[in-house]
């Protein structure tokens, strides 16, 4: 196995972080709540900033689904706490380490998830089924899927997915079919890296309670690779299409999002083969100078193919 660099040393596998002061930042990911930013995507590709209601109506909405999304978080541990005493990073994680009692994380998951689902019925209805939808499948993951090869990783990919549906439920505009498709093949690409990287970190044959063997890892790239290809395409062919020309005026340019992303996901492969993945890609990402570059990027093309010089 390849040996672990400081590239994808993160909080799960730092014993210093498991001390009682940062134990309940860890059990509830507060760190995570930046990739409820996504919930902004439809903001930003429906350019709803024209409404000055559909940004509170988001703010509202990544409150909801943040504190639900901790809530959800904290029994996923609670689940896995015996696979988590096994794994040489997550063993470090406050219930897996004892550092937070089981009554005290189950008092604390249920005040954030009514919280979380008072504030989505503030939001909206359709909004609201998109954060239930959310919770069942992560439900279904936790207690079940996970452990089932394949129907792991879409079940993954699906909730990243919902969070670009709750987004445009919360502001009420229509999830447009190309960005529907370009999340769902980018968001199983990721996922699908996660479970590589669990597999190279694993000290057997296997990740305990996966559905996995090390010699699954070559389909698996094989597999995540396409799919992250496939977003690219589906980027590339949106570029071309009649509502890009609609919503952008210099929609030509969006071509160059194409190289910057296929970039970024190639780094994240090659770093994934190398054995060098932190466990969670988004975290790996964010921690990652070239792949803020290649952010940058794709953030500078955008504003440029709406605004112009």
């Amino acid at each position: 196995m390849a040996n672990r660099t400081g590239i994808e040393r993160a909080s799960d596998g730092d014993p210093a972080l498991a001390a009682p002061r940062f134990a309940w930042l860890r059990l509830l990911r507060l760190h995570h709540w930046l990739k409820n930013l996504l919930l902004g995507v439809p903001y930003l590709t429906a350019q709803a900033w024209t409404r000055p209601a559909a940004a509170r109506e988001l703010a509202l909405g990544i409150a909801a689904f943040s504190l639900v999304a901790s809530a959800t978080y904290v029994l996923n541990d609670l689940t896995d706490v015996a696979f988590d005493r096994e794994h040489a990073a997550k063993r470090h994680r406050p219930l897996a380490a004892g550092t937070i009692s089981v009554a005290a994380a189950l008092v604390v998951a249920g005040a954030f998830g009514i919280a979380g689902l008072g504030l989505a019925w503030l939001v909206g209805g359709g909004f609201l089924g998109a954060l239930v939808a959310y919770v069942v499948l992560t439900t279904l993951y936790t207690r079940r899927l996970k452990k089932v090869a394949l129907l792991d990783v879409l079940a993954l990919g699906g909730l990243w997915t919902l969070r670009l549906v709750a987004g445009a439920a919360a502001i009420r505009v229509d999830l447009s079919a190309w960005l529907l498709s370009f999340g769902a093949f980018l968001f199983l690409s990721l996922s699908l890296v996660k479970r590589c990287a669990e597999l190279y970190a694993a000290p057997g044959e296997s990740v305990p309670g996966r559905g996995y063997r090390r010699a699954d890892l070559g389909a698996l790239q094989s597999l995540g690779i396409a799919t992250g290809v496939v977003s690219v395409l589906v980027l590339a062919l949106f570029v071309d299409s009649t509502p890009a020309a609609l919503h952008y005026p210099f929609h030509a340019r969006l071509w160059l999002m194409c190289p910057a992303i296929w970039y970024w996901l190639g780094r994240v492969w090659l770093v994934t083969a190398r054995g060098q993945m932190h466990h969670d890609p988004i975290v790996f990402s964010l921690r990652d100078p070239p792949s803020w570059a290649a952010f940058g990027a794709v953030a500078a093309v955008w504003a440029t193919a709406l605004l112009g010089p």
